[in-house]
């Protein structure tokens, strides 16, 4: 992956009289290409500590506290569904009485992905009119949830794996559920048997625990910043709404509740409400 390094050096006029000007600098080092669903690190430095930064990621806006710190590091993303390919803007500015911005693009490259044929009940595939108001309940709430963005950052990089077990289904598979196409796969699912502890990937807070009728008993951690990690399918809850949790602590059993075919663990990743691809945050499995 090549990474960028860019600067902007904001010249401050001296009062009277004259002085040499003082030279304030930013530097903000992220990637210049990126697949699309892919999560990536940006990372700013200052010569003079920073109090917020306003980072404007395309249409969305996040402001990141730096608490007093020359160096703040954040995740940014795209999302197979909702992105385009092509170049994105960036722009990150340091808040203050002599605001200093950076702008770029970072490029966003298209990704092949392989289709996946499921068959599953038919009232899963295509639910029926009674059902309907509960799914669109429990996708307003969950839009809801994942369009905040907290103050406090948690994350840790690299996340914990939340099961052992390998992936079974990619980020981004063309998914046909019952010969239907439905939406890319915006996750990954990883093994695991029926009854296995899930952990959480990273510290944060419990903001839902509920059963959905597609995600199953499903747990939602806010990791700050935007960034929030789901656990779908969960045979049973190890923890409950409002929870502070650490990263590797148990959450939940992993089962086979909601629309699926077999238990297993399904992870979403999300980055300012885009779902990203985390495959390459985790630690390396043992042995790796």
């Amino acid at each position: 992956m090549m990474f960028r390094f860019l600067m902007a050096i904001l010249l401050l006029a001296a009062a009277m009289p004259p002085t040499p000007a003082l030279a304030a600098q930013l530097r903000v080092e992220c990637p210049e290409v990126i697949g699309i669903g892919l999560p990536f690190v940006v990372r700013v430095e200052s010569d003079e500590p920073m109090g917020k930064l306003l980072v404007e990621w395309g249409d969305r806006k996040l402001q990141v506290s730096a608490a007093g710190n020359r160096d703040v590091q954040f995740l940014l993303g795209s999302d197979v569904l909702k992105s385009k390919p092509g170049p994105q803007a960036l722009r990150v500015t340091r808040l203050g009485l002599s605001p200093v911005a950076v702008s770029t693009h970072v490029l966003v490259e298209k990704r092949e992905f392989p289709e996946q044929r499921l068959t599953v009940p038919p009232e899963m595939a295509t639910p029926p009119a009674a059902v309907q108001e509960r799914i669109a309940r429990e996708q307003a709430e969950v839009r809801e949830i994942l369009a905040g963005v907290s103050a406090v950052n948690h994350l840790s990089l690299p996340l914990m794996r939340p099961v052992p077990g390998a992936v079974s289904s990619a980020y981004g598979l063309r998914r046909f559920f019952n010969d239907l196409e439905r939406n890319p796969h915006r996750g990954l699912d990883l093994k695991a048997a029926l009854g296995e502890p899930v952990r959480s990937a990273a510290a944060g807070q419990v903001v839902l625990a509920a059963d959905h009728y597609y995600g199953g008993r499903s747990v939602f951690i806010d990791h700050g910043l935007g960034v929030y990690s789901v656990y779908m399918h969960l045979d049973e809850f190890r923890t409950e709404q409002g929870a502070m949790v650490e990263a590797g602590q148990v959450i939940g059993l992993a089962g086979q509740t909601g629309r699926v075919t077999g238990p297993h663990l399904h992870l979403g990743f999300y980055v300012l409400d885009m779902a990203v691809d985390p495959s390459a945050l985790f630690f390396p499995k043992t042995g790796q």
